[in-house]
């Protein structure tokens, strides 16, 4: 196995997926969970997207999303309607099931 890129996230690495649609094969999404203990204990984190060039050897944040701490991410295995857009559903700390859409860029 052979090291293709590499990047330091925000919190502990929860879930990583790439997106299983293939005009998107090179989105990755991780996610992150972080305890911030203290008087008013917070469970934070967030969700990066990357553009994923293997061949480069390269790993670029193109977004990230602040939330509360999450459990698990997940690809929807169908597209949205129209335009044809892929969704990812979150699971987070404060009780919460979240879905994103993600845009294409011409």
């Amino acid at each position: 196995v052979l090291e293709v890129g590499s990047c330091i996230l925000d919190g502990n690495a929860d879930a990583v997926e790439f997106c299983p649609h293939e005009s998107f094969y090179n989105v990755l999404a991780a996610s992150t969970y972080v305890l911030q203990e203290g008087d008013r204990p917070c469970r934070s984190g967030c969700i990066m997207l990357f553009d994923v060039d293997a061949e480069a050897g390269q790993l670029e944040l193109i977004q990230k999303v602040e939330t509360a701490g999450i459990f698990d991410i997940k690809w929807s295995p169908r597209l949205l309607q129209n335009p044809g857009c892929p969704l990812l559903a979150q699971a987070d700390a404060d009780g919460s099931v979240r879905i994103h859409s993600l845009q294409g860029s011409d």
